[in-house]
C-alpha cells in the first residue's frame, strides 16, 4: 500500500453516477494506475439527499486518501485550471450551468440583484429585487412581468384565461 499525504489531483476517467464515485489516473503516477472507486463528498450527503454534482469524464478532481491509504480515495472537490474555465468571472454571483446548458444564476451586484433561472433552449424567469419585478420569458417571444403595480403578458399569438369566474377592472 503506498501512502499519499494530503490531497492530489486526479482526471476523472469512469463516472458511476448511480453511486456517486468515481476512478481517476493520476498525472504524477504511472499511466497505467487507475484508482478504486471513489466517492464523491456532496453537501448535505445522505439517503436519497443532498446536492448531487458530478464532473464529466477528464475533469480534474482533487481527491483526499482515507488515512493516506492510496488504495482508499475519496474525492473532495472538482478543479478549474486554466484551461477549463469557471463560467462566470465576477465574485458577487454564484452560478450552476448543467452539462447539458441549464443556468441558475444568483447576481449579487449592490442595486442590481436577481436571480435567473434558464434552460438550454432559451426560457427564462428572472426574479428582479431591483426592479421588484418577476418575469417570465419564451425563447419564441411570449413573457409574463408581474410587478407589485401590474401584470403584462404579451405573446404574438393567442393568450387563453380560463377560470371560473374572471374580474377584470
Amino acid at each position: 500500500m503506498r501512502r499519499v499525504d494530503g490531497v492530489a489531483i486526479g482526471i476523472v476517467k469512469e463516472i458511476d453516477a448511480e453511486g456517486a464515485r468515481l476512478k481517476v489516473e493520476f498525472p504524477w503516477l504511472q499511466d497505467s494506475y487507475r484508482s478504486n472507486w471513489a466517492p464523491v463528498a456532496g453537501p448535505m450527503s445522505g439517503n436519497k439527499r443532498g446536492m448531487f454534482m458530478m464532473p464529466e469524464n477528464d475533469d480534474e478532481v482533487l481527491v483526499a486518501f482515507e488515512q493516506g491509504s492510496i488504495d482508499h480515495p475519496f474525492v473532495v472537490g472538482f478543479l478549474w485550471n486554466g484551461v477549463d474555465l469557471p463560467p462566470e468571472t465576477t465574485n458577487k454571483n454564484r452560478v450552476i450551468v448543467t452539462p447539458g446548458g441549464h443556468t441558475l444564476r444568483f447576481e449579487d451586484e449592490e442595486g442590481a440583484k436577481k436571480i435567473i433561472l434558464r434552460s438550454n433552449g432559451g426560457h427564462e424567469i428572472t426574479l428582479d429585487d431591483a426592479g421588484t419585478t418577476l418575469v417570465v420569458q419564451l425563447k419564441g417571444g411570449g413573457s409574463i412581468k408581474l410587478t407589485d403595480e401590474s401584470l403584462e403578458m404579451e405573446h404574438g399569438h393567442k393568450i387563453t384565461i380560463t377560470s371560473q369566474g374572471i374580474a377584470l377592472e
